[in-house]
């Protein structure tokens, strides 16, 4: 999966190299740590203009740290090319640069220069937001050698972001920014991140690093740790009411199913995360209860975890799975490799079948509602469920946007629909060539996008672009699941990918979400050239407790 031109196992004998590849590596964690707890945490005036306020703290932390990290490089490459002439690239590498170039070509294409460059207001996520992104991956992916400290940091402010937003929705607010807000609005907003839609897609993201430690380490503090993590993240992952969220949970929960399923230990250890799941939607309801926000209403799925009696059922039978499982785990001690590999295969393909039959099945359902094509009977049943009937107001206003949006390209020319109108240009678009459509659909409100990030950048960046972009998660999470024996953590980075890709299906690109799994998937994809040998000093820096020899 590599373009390997020239490969040296042997340490850098320049000296010049090896100092100033030591500071890039100690500017580029600060840098990124510093992200990781200015964008989460950083807000001028509580909630009024949040986003704004958080994309100002990531465009400074960048535009400051990039300009000293720039001077670095040049240096070190002049240095480099003296000493070695060898290069490595990923195809996930290509793909990240060959987006970065169609994102410049969809400048041209769509011809809105100035939008083109940060982006719509709110969003701004236009060509030097794009840039940053790939900026982050391919430093992290060449010089991320503290990926260890930079994951917790970024778990640690997460903690913090979750624990306020659990209190938050019981109503105890301790940072002050509820104050003044009616019950409807402090319904709408959460913790430090804003509105809950955006505070979801930082929670995805972040939440399976934490059950990759839990599954993997054989570390008992880490193991602790990431427990009381992935506890407190479940417990604001059922309350923070968006659906999105649990389409993202059962994405990066499948992708761990897949790898645990192989070892006995590991797959108690997922049967436990399930438990943990259950238990943390039966706390929240009886806290919940205590202070209840009238104001608050939840969707279809959170009342079903809440509430239902079936959740209850779920909850004993993972309890009694972990006591069948613990009690062969240790039958089978000194032995959890004794899956047969034929039972093993079976019963994943037997789950992923299963998934996969039943989101067809749904599609099919809503499809055939649609189109009335389902028994009278059925179809009045199916109508007291809104995910299965399709309007203009399915998924909160998304069917109508949705197929706006498609319409909208099936009438560019061609050549916006291969290169694009411009990174965040897609109001741009809209208000030059579909503004009277637009306000009889939407009035005064601003269609910024097309509340499907893959949808939106088909539009943005062209089919070429969208397919690099798309390119980009792929190739990551097929490689990284295909090496994840060399180092175990690059599975909750793959799970982390499938997490953000299966959100964004329903959401879009913004400041909480796109840089941070842009930094994971550059962490990810250091970890592969750490085992390779394409590193500096050749040595595995990985995380010594999620290795594969932590399976004793």
């Amino acid at each position: 999966m590599s373009n390997k031109i020239k490969r040296e196992k042997e340490p850098y004998s320049n000296a010049g190299v090896e100092i100033i590849g030591q500071i890039m590596e100690y500017m580029l964690a600060m840098i990124v740590m510093a992200v990781c707890i200015a964008v989460p945490l950083y807000a001028r005036d509580g909630y009024h203009q949040i986003g704004e306020a958080k994309f100002t703290a990531y465009k400074s932390v960048l535009m400051i740290g990039f300009v000293m990290l720039f001077v670095m490089t040049v240096v070190y490459l002049i240095f480099w090319l003296k000493d070695k002439k060898e290069w490595n690239v990923s195809v996930t590498d290509m793909m990240v640069v060959g987006y970065l170039i169609l994102s410049g070509i969809s400048i041209v294409s769509g011809g809105f220069y100035e939008d083109a460059l940060w982006g719509c207001s709110g969003w701004n996520m236009g060509f030097l937001s794009q840039l940053s992104f790939v900026l982050l991956y391919l430093f992290l992916s060449r010089f991320g050698r503290y990926y260890r400290l930079i994951i917790a940091v970024l778990c640690s402010v997460a903690a913090v972001v979750f624990l306020i937003g659990v209190l938050h929705r019981m109503l105890i607010d301790p940072i002050g920014f509820y104050d003044g807000l009616a019950d409807y609005q402090k319904a709408q907003f959460l913790s430090t991140l804003g509105q809950a839609t955006w505070y979801g897609s930082f929670l995805v993201v972040v939440l399976p690093l934490g059950i990759a430690v839990f599954l993997y380490t054989e570390n008992r503090m880490w193991r602790v740790i990431s427990g009381m993590y992935v506890f407190l993240g479940f417990c604001t992952l059922v309350t923070q009411n968006s659906d999105s969220a649990y389409f993202a949970l059962a994405g990066f929960m499948l992708v761990f199913f897949g790898v645990s399923v192989e070892k006995r230990d590991s797959l108690y250890r997922f049967v436990l995360i399930c438990t943990l799941f259950l238990a943390a939607g039966k706390l929240m309801y009886f806290l919940l209860q205590i202070n209840p926000n009238p104001a608050l209403e939840y969707d279809v799925i959170t009342r079903w975890i809440l509430c239902s009696a079936a959740t209850w059922v779920l909850l004993v039978l993972c309890l009694f799975g972990c006591v069948i499982l613990f009690v062969r785990k240790k039958l089978f001690q000194g032995n959890q490799n004794t899956y047969p590999v034929e039972k093993m295969f079976r019963t994943r393909k037997g789950i992923f079948l299963a998934v996969g039959g039943l989101l067809a099945g749904v599609i099919l359902m809503i499809v055939l509602q649609a189109k009335n094509l389902l028994p009278e009977a059925l179809a009045e049943r199916l109508q007291t469920i809104s995910y299965f009937t399709w309007n203009d107001s399915w998924g909160n206003g998304r069917g109508r946007i949705w197929s706006f949006s498609v319409r909208m390209y099936g009438e560019e020319s061609l050549l916006h629909k291969l290169f694009g109108v411009g990174p965040d240009c897609f109001n741009s678009y809209v208000t030059a060539y579909y503004s009277e459509e637009a306000q009889l659909l939407w009035g005064e409100k601003l269609l910024t996008n097309a509340h499907n990030e893959w949808l939106n950048m088909l539009i943005n960046a062209g089919l070429l672009g969208a397919v690099a972009y798309i390119g980009i998660f792929v190739t990551a999470i097929f490689r990284f699941l295909k090496k994840r024996p060399g180092n175990l953590l690059v599975t909750g980075v793959a799970a982390c990918a499938v997490s953000y890709m299966a959100y964004n299906f329903f959401c879009y690109q913004q400041v909480l979400c796109t840089p941070f799994i842009f930094i994971l998937l550059g962490i990810g994809e250091y970890i592969l050239r750490k085992e390779e040998g394409y590193c500096r000093d050749g040595k595995s820096n990985g995380m010594l407790f999620l290795r594969n020899r932590s399976f004793k």
